[in-house]
């Protein structure tokens, strides 16, 4: 099984990613190994668990912003609902849905960890 093969797994959509990609493989996996990093650059629970909701809804953006770009679908649909319900004032909801998604996301860097 293949990187690509993994993460289609887990539910991406590797389909529309290689689409945007035009088709090169080699420069979705480049970007996709990025991941991790850049989850570990852009926190989101330390600020929601201080009570820096601003911040963690704009870590929260970033984070929806590559993983949409890499069609990470299960991450991108949570980030996407995450960022609205900070915006909105709905703090308890959204760290509810962030710590559920977390484990999602740590099933995808679990996965790409043992490509790079």
């Amino acid at each position: 099984m293949s990187l690509i093969d993994e993460v289609k797994a887990l539910g991406a959509n590797t389909d529309d990613a290689l689409s945007r990609f035009m088709g090169n493989a080699e420069l979705y996996e480049r970007m996709i190994k990025k991941l991790p990093k850049v989850i570990d650059d852009s926190p989101v629970m330390s600020f929601a668990q201080s009570g820096d909701y601003e911040t963690a809804a704009s870590n929260a953006h970033a984070l929806k912003g590559v993983t949409g770009n890499l069609s990470l679908d299960p991450l991108y649909a949570n980030y996407t609902a995450i960022v609205d319900m900070y915006r909105s004032g709905e703090n308890e909801n959204a760290t509810a849905l962030l710590a559920e998604t977390l484990d999602v996301q740590q099933k995808f860097v679990d996965v790409i960890k043992k490509y790079i």
